[in-house]
């Protein structure tokens, strides 16, 4: 009866702790989907002077910067760490768009439209990896980081 019951209360500790153990990040996940519905946003208004909206542009590099640093502090990691730096790289996804937009003051419409969806997916994609963190959804970060 002991030898059960030790089970038992051995069973029901080993599945709260592998619970405990997830790869998927509340914060990170949180952030990402906040990050994505700051940079639409931003684009939505890029036809308008940039300098109406630069605090929110300056926010959204520091909030990218911001998530490089964190996922850098956590191990197994380089490859959201990879993204969030090609997120935020100026001559690259979110970072070039804002960098463009900066130089030229306002966005023609027709550009916005063609270059959401693509800082869309890559959002998307983030965020699809950080829901699963399996060995497919990595696959896919890599390969979209790769064709960049």
């Amino acid at each position: 009866m002991k030898t059960l019951k030790r089970s038992v209360i051995l069973c029901f500790v080993a599945i709260m702790l592998s619970s405990c153990m997830s790869l998927y990040d509340h914060y990170t996940y949180t952030n990402t989907i906040e990050a994505k519905v700051e940079a639409l946003s931003l684009m939505d208004n890029s036809h308008e002077e940039y300098a109406l909206y630069k605090l929110k542009a300056d926010d959204l590099r520091n909030k990218m910067q911001s998530m490089v640093l964190y996922e850098k502090g956590k191990a197994k990691n380089e490859i959201t760490v990879k993204m969030w730096e090609v997120m935020g790289n100026e001559n690259k996804l979110m970072g070039s768009y804002l960098k463009l937009w900066e130089n030229k003051g306002t966005l023609n419409p027709a550009f916005i439209e063609e270059a959401k969806p693509q800082i869309e997916e890559a959002f998307n994609i983030l965020i699809q990896f950080e829901e699963k963190k399996d060995k497919k959804s990595e696959n896919v970060l890599a390969t979209f980081i790769n064709n960049l």
